[in-house]
């Protein structure tokens, strides 16, 4: 296993060792350790040309001691991030527990609700819908269909204290709204309906704000 030298910019490194039984791409990645210069960016000269990935350590007859050339730029070093991370413990009491979770609450299934709690859980998901729903108010509610309306806010309301609570929320306004404005609500028929009503309701109010959703 020969030992060589290899010059880099103003560096030289010395005792660099070669394993010939393995392909020089094996090679570049020692000098990667040792100057940064990503394997697909050094060139290393050798005699006869430069060094190949795939290149046969015999024919190129490497010697002991010899120096090679490397040239190449090595890989920018990240920089600091500008915000340092935070810590759990400095959030306020009512975001450390989604913090530590990762994720906000789930819905409890109030008899056969897991089709409706899956919609609202898909929906809330969505950004822009919950951003519209924020801004939503009932001043702004103005000749939009009253039953309309409640559904809507009782969706802002619920996504609002999924946003809040660290423990399963159950959605009984939501529902009872909902079969107020669907008599004879069928879960598994409606939920469509349900998904049109509310994003309609809140795109006509987030057009009315100058709000983009």
């Amino acid at each position: 296993m020969p030992t060589v030298s290899v010059k880099w910019q103003k560096q030289v490194f010395n005792g660099v060792e070669i394993d010939t039984e393995q392909p020089p791409y094996v090679f570049k990645c020692q000098l990667y350790d040792l100057t940064g210069v990503p394997p697909e960016r050094q060139k290393i000269m050798v005699k006869g040309g430069l060094l190949k990935d795939d290149g046969d350590w015999e024919s190129l007859g490497i010697k002991e001691g010899q120096r090679l050339m490397l040239m190449g730029t090595a890989e920018e070093i990240p920089k600091a991030p500008e915000k340092g991370p935070v810590f759990v413990e400095d959030l306020p009491e009512d975001e450390q527990g989604t913090a530590a979770l990762g994720h906000t609450a789930g819905l409890v299934n109030l008899g056969n609700t897991c089709y409706m709690n899956s919609t609202l859980q898909c929906l809330h998901s969505v950004p822009e819908l919950r951003l519209a729903l924020k801004e939503y108010s009932a001043a702004v509610g103005t000749g939009i269909d009253p039953s309309s309306h409640s559904l809507t806010a009782a969706t802002r309301d619920l996504f609002g204290e999924l946003d809040r609570s660290l423990r399963p929320v159950a959605p009984v306004r939501f529902l009872t709204v909902l079969r107020s404005k669907y008599v004879g609500f069928l879960l598994f028929h409606s939920v469509c309906s349900v998904i049109d009503e509310v994003c309609s309701t809140s795109c006509r109010v987030s057009v009315h704000m100058g709000l983009q959703v």
